[in-house]
């Protein structure tokens, strides 16, 4: 492999140019009912709205499935709307963002399965605007009062402006029906039949767009399609101890874009490869030494240890807490060394694809309406900078386009294509070669190579396989 490259959880390098608003329902609804909300929006003896925002999604999806060679499901194309609506009340120096009252508090107004149509999106932006600003109001006055009782002093304005952003890419019209791929779903769930061992093995072809349009009390707005296929292959084994275990990989791709049937043949054989090593593999003994991450385990390592110590830089004031332990471990670390000499690390939300690969962290625009340019966060190891939103940390002093709105936290500072470049990549073979090198080095009589690397945040923990290399021969199991 000629990179190590970490590929995410969601590049220009020259400022978004305006573009004109599109005249659609979803912006023509979201435009009256922002009026509205700028306009009327009152509490008495509250605040007003000082910032709101609203994110339309529309999803049209439709899938087919085969087992065993066998047709097994297929989906009819559906299509749902959901919109998520925040507001921060007060003013650029004070305001109610940035605070939790309480547990899962800090997140947007959410409503589902809208009617598509204007009057269902203003009926719904109406509901979810008021129940964002009464949020907002009520955060707001206990924000100030736990100010005022922790002496908290004024650290510069809670809210940084920023150009005004319009991005508007042509949304299509979008043909989610899958049975097209029925035929070859059948072939390549068909390969399980010679696995032994092997109790299910589905294969599932989804067809998606996902189509997001935004605007804010500002007038910044954006509109975007990612129309997909993605293939998804599920499998169920016991081992020779009788314990049952699933295994499942998706692999997603641009629409239009579908490898030859030949490479998905392939990939079907490599997965199913993979899941029937479980009936036979071997419990690992406790193991101090040096290890080998392919591309896969490498993501899942680089996600783990330091895409979750960037993000979030700035801590939430909570009641609950002093303490938020949600922030990154990264935020008062710029200026030191984070990793090693070897990488440059960097982020480009401007990035649809990598290789064949989809990208799910495509955002040209955060959700705050500030443009997204590429950011280099690690240069030779040392941390240059965090991702900021506009209640920008105060070495920082404004956003980079980095706010991201979550299903359960309204925009905080968040990461989205990352990319660790090495400085001196080396093909596979030459980094077994080294690490041979060091375990004979260590005394070891063998060393791990790893293809997937297990969560260090779940409870339950998560099954990883590993290769083991013997130092005296270079043999595997």
């Amino acid at each position: 492999m000629k990179k190590l490259s970490v590929l995410f959880l969601f590049v220009l390098s020259v400022p978004l140019a305006a573009a004109n608003m599109p005249d659609n329902l979803y912006f023509r609804a979201m435009r009256d009912e922002m009026a509205r909300t700028k306009n009327e929006l009152r509490v008495k003896g509250a605040p007003k709205p000082f910032f709101a925002a609203y994110k339309l999604t529309r999803r049209t999806e439709g899938s087919v499935s085969a087992s065993f060679g066998a047709a097994y499901e297929h989906g009819k194309p559906d299509t749902s709307l959901s919109v998520q609506v925040y507001v921060y009340a007060g003013d650029a120096k004070n305001n109610s963002s940035g605070f939790d009252s309480d547990l899962f508090y800090y997140r947007p107004s959410w409503l589902g399965n809208i009617p598509q149509s204007y009057e269902g999106i203003r009926r719904a932006l109406w509901k979810a605007s008021d129940f964002a600003f009464l949020t907002a109001s009520d955060r707001y006055e206990k924000k100030m009062a736990y100010k005022r009782r922790k002496t908290v002093l004024d650290d510069g304005p809670e809210f940084s402006r920023a150009a005004r952003v319009g991005y508007a890419e042509p949304v299509e019209d979008f043909d989610a029906d899958a049975r097209e791929y029925l035929p070859l779903a059948e072939k390549m769930s068909a390969v399980g039949k010679e696995v032994p061992y092997l109790e299910q093995f589905f294969v599932r072809f989804s067809r998606t767009q996902r189509a997001v349009y935004f605007l804010d009390s500002e007038n910044d707005f954006y509109q975007y399609a990612v129309p997909s296929v993605s293939v998804r292959m599920e499998a169920q084994l016991r081992n020779r101890d009788g314990y049952k275990e699933s295994f499942w990989e998706t692999l997603s791709f641009p629409a239009g874009q579908l490898p030859e049937e030949a490479e998905l043949m392939e990939k079907s054989r490599e997965f199913l490869s993979k899941t029937k090593q479980y009936y036979s593999a071997q419990k690992a003994q406790p193991y101090v030494g040096p290890v080998l991450l392919r591309p896969g385990a490498s993501g899942g390592f680089f996600n783990q240890l330091f895409v979750q110590s960037a993000r979030y830089a700035k801590p939430l004031l909570s009641a609950q807490d002093d303490t938020d332990f949600s922030a990154g471990r990264f935020k008062d670390k710029t200026g030191m060394r984070v990793t090693s000499r070897m990488f440059d690390v960097y982020d480009r939300p401007g990035l649809r694809s990598y290789g064949e690969n989809l990208l799910a962290g495509f955002a040209p625009v955060d959700d705050e309406g500030v443009s997204a340019p590429d950011l280099q966060l690690v240069k030779k190891g040392v941390l240059t900078a965090l991702p900021a939103a506009r209640n920008a940390l105060k070495f920082q002093g404004r956003s980079n386009g980095r706010a991201r709105l979550g299903e359960r936290t309204l925009p905080r500072a968040n990461l989205t294509n990352v990319f660790f470049e090495p400085a001196e990549p080396l093909p596979a073979e030459k980094m077994e070669e080294k690490l041979l090198v060091r375990c004979r080095e260590l005394d070891l009589e063998y060393c791990y190579i790893f293809s997937s690397f297990p969560s260090l945040y779940d409870g339950r923990g998560e099954l990883s396989f590993a290769e083991r290399i013997y130092t005296k021969d270079g043999r595997k199991e």
